[in-house]
């Protein structure tokens, strides 16, 4: 099956898309990623976990084994 050149240009659009934005989408990634660590160590330092806060589900289970 040959390739026509209705493929060739599609593959090319395709390939040329992905030369272009690539390295957006790359920079995109990592800057999110830097954001979620920032603010996940933001949260570790202020003592702020959500087992810290949330009700003990640890007491809960003791008083259904203790039944």
């Amino acid at each position: 099956m040959p390739f026509t050149l209705d493929d060739v240009l599609a593959a090319t659009v395709v390939i040329t898309a992905l030369r272009v934005f690539a390295p957006d989408a790359r920079h995109l990634t990592r800057r999110l990623l830097r954001a979620g660590v920032r603010v996940g160590a933001d949260e570790l330092l202020k003592g702020g976990h959500p087992a810290d806060t949330a009700p003990s589900l640890t007491a809960a289970s003791k008083d259904e084994g203790a039944r």
